[in-house]
């Protein structure tokens, strides 16, 4: 019987624990998101994550872009927030107006703002492997978190990246070898028969491609630890990447929503406190 992940749980757990640890720092953090108001998936993460700030003691600060943004207009916000000593962390909510190039202002904020991690500096390191503490990207780091909650090692296992994404799959894949996995990136544009081929020996599967039940229980192998980063809509219900029979086959699955959605929010409040950590020192 497949095991769930249970990302709600988890999250909560490590909310918990930072709510202690902020308390108990006297610190308090603002985490600045500078998103599209007119883009619904993006006001609704916003929202969220608010919510879920405020619920640790860390403040926000929203900023919305004009439908007319450019990236020129969008990098000078960000200096103005690299420079504001009272900020402690900057999201780039992605995607930005179509005028707004969301890399070129990844790459603009301050590498110890970054808390998502997206920006070339910390990405290179992350490649790198570089010892130390820095932002990493929410979403992979969330994963990760998950998987050692319930102490699923990568090490030695061969595992699957579906997605190729700066946001998740590069740093997906990233994490994973540096916990020694043997890994793989396959995308949406990957042959059939190759995609088979590689499923069919994955201890681990971890998949965003924004395509609902895009990874067949027919191609997962029996027992696998299957990541669902995706989050569709279809007849107004909610779902993965992953159709819902591979819940017959899988050992581990994360569930959609509950499963990965949680844990990038908790990882990125996360994020946001240890940045302010480090510009307290």
């Amino acid at each position: 019987m497949v095991q769930i992940l249970d990302g709600k749980a988890v999250a909560k757990a490590l909310r918990e624990q930072l709510t202690t640890e902020l308390a108990a720092s006297g610190l308090k953090p603002t985490l600045a998101v500078v998103f599209d108001p007119a883009d619904d998936g993006s006001r609704l993460y916003v929202g969220m994550k608010q919510k879920a700030a405020a619920k640790v003691g860390i403040e926000t600060r929203d900023i919305a872009v004009s439908a007319d943004a450019t990236t020129e207009s969008v990098e000078k916000i960000v200096a103005k927030l690299n420079q504001d000593a009272s900020v402690s962390g900057i999201l780039i909510q992605a995607p930005l107006p179509k005028e707004v190039d969301d890399a070129a202002i990844f790459a603009k904020v301050a590498p110890e703002k970054d808390v998502d991690g997206l920006g070339v500096t910390n990405q290179g390191r992350l490649f790198a492997n570089e010892a130390g503490n820095y932002p990493v990207a929410a979403t992979p780091k969330g994963v990760m978190t998950l998987l050692n909650y319930y102490d699923i090692d990568p090490r030695g296992k061969r595992a699957v990246v579906v997605g190729r994404s700066q946001l998740f799959g590069r740093p997906m894949a990233a994490l994973l070898l540096n916990a020694d996995a043997t890994v793989t990136v396959a995308h949406r544009y990957t042959k059939e028969e190759t995609l088979n081929n590689l499923l069919a020996e994955a201890d681990i599967i971890v998949v965003g491609v924004g395509i609902p039940g895009f990874i067949k229980a027919s191609q997962i192998k029996e027992g696998a630890v299957v990541i669902d980063v995706g989050m569709n809509l279809v007849d107004g219900k909610a779902c993965g990447d992953v159709e819902a029979a591979a819940a017959d086959k899988a050992g581990w699955l994360t569930p959609v929503p509950g499963g990965v959605g949680p844990m990038t929010i908790a990882t990125l409040l996360e994020s946001t406190m240890e940045a302010a950590l480090e510009q307290a020192k």
